[in-house]
């Protein structure tokens, strides 16, 4: 077509009147045969809205909407409470869920593979209930397609004026991590055959909202008048309160813990990932561990942890292994008192 155009000027400094009648015809002719090319439209949500993977994403982000509505008062507790209780029990959710699932900040704007980007491994109870419940959603949503990958926009506001031992753990403690969570503008989940594999912050930031800053004492864990902190960490606060099984798995967890802290172990599975690890394990409080629950056997009897070649002593590996193991099957019953699929692996 430039070339056609090129012609046509050239030709109309010098042609005769009466041959602008049909090179006008000619000129018509040639547009209306011209056709440019189709775009491509893999990536399109119109083009595949009969998808399985389309739908399903759909659903479970109309179920998070609904869920965690943006209240006015982002102070409201009993929101937040009520929006981790049904994320807790959403069955499509539930479903959906990979377990391990994967959550951090994205990478670089546009960018969808997660393993670009640092996360931490979770169980899919404890991230929906204790952390996705922080954030409140606006009745919105965009549907994504990446070749294979579905990708849900979900945008979002954060609930960042609380007391501090409301939140899984001092965010603060690096201000780039505060204000993502402060500022991120939407969250991305990420939905590949059947399956939710994680999420992630968006890149995608405004600075004009509203941020609070919180001063890092280097305290993980604390104690005040109103108990330990941060309180969301425990299983009083993860689980049921009819759940039978609070009691037992808490006490695991305490020996368990205990035993990992003489082998150095939480040295390198803290939030500030001394390790570098990516994905970054947590055994540092009782809801990050239980998502680790099956994989610590079985790196303590591999004698990969701790680093480089585990408990040189067997006596104290072998009563580690046992620690780990009790503390494992604790975590079984608690979890499927709350209707999860319990897993012994990864996926």
């Amino acid at each position: 077509m430039p070339n056609l155009r090129k012609f046509y000027s050239r030709y109309l400094r010098r042609a005769a009147p009466t041959h602008f009648v049909l090179l006008g015809i000619v000129l018509a002719l040639a547009l209306f045969i011209y056709t440019p090319q189709a775009p491509n439209v893999d990536n399109s949500v119109s083009a595949v809205e009969t998808s399985p993977d389309i739908e399903l994403a759909k659903k479970v982000a109309k179920e998070i909407i609904a869920a965690c509505p943006i209240v006015t008062d982002v102070k409201n507790l009993a929101a937040y409470d009520s929006c981790a209780q049904k994320l807790s029990q959403l069955k499509t959710l539930r479903d959906t869920m990979n377990a391990p699932f994967f959550w951090g900040a994205q990478s670089k704007v546009g960018n969808y593979n997660i393993k670009d980007s640092q996360t931490t491994e979770f169980d899919p109870f404890v991230w929906r209930r204790i952390y996705l419940a922080t954030f409140m959603f606006k009745a919105e949503l965009q549907i994504e397609q990446v070749n294979n990958l579905i990708v849900i926009h979900l945008p979002t506001q954060f609930r960042n004026q609380f007391d501090i031992g409301a939140y899984p753990y001092p965010f603060w403690h690096s201000s780039k991590k505060w204000n993502s969570y402060q500022q991120s503008t939407e969250l991305l989940l990420f939905l590949e055959q059947g399956k939710l594999k994680g999420a992630l912050r968006s890149a995608v930031v405004d600075p004009q909202r509203p941020k609070v800053n919180h001063a890092w004492d280097g305290k993980w864990v604390w104690t005040d008048a109103h108990g330990k902190q941060p309180y969301v960490t425990l299983y009083t606060r993860l689980f049921s309160p009819s759940n039978p099984h609070v009691a037992k798995v808490d006490a695991a967890y305490r020996a368990f813990e205990a035993k990992l802290r003489q082998n150095a172990c939480v040295v390198c599975h803290s939030p500030d990932n001394a390790s570098k690890q990516n994905p970054l394990l947590i055994l540092s409080y009782p809801n990050q561990a239980i998502s680790l629950r099956h994989e610590t056997v079985r790196q303590i009897k591999e004698k990969r942890m701790p680093p480089p070649a585990g408990i040189f002593d067997d006596q104290e590996r072998q009563q580690l292994i046992e620690l780990a193991q009790t503390f494992a099957q604790a975590g079984d019953q608690a979890l499927a008192y709350e209707g999860e699929k319990i897993t012994s692996g990864k996926n």
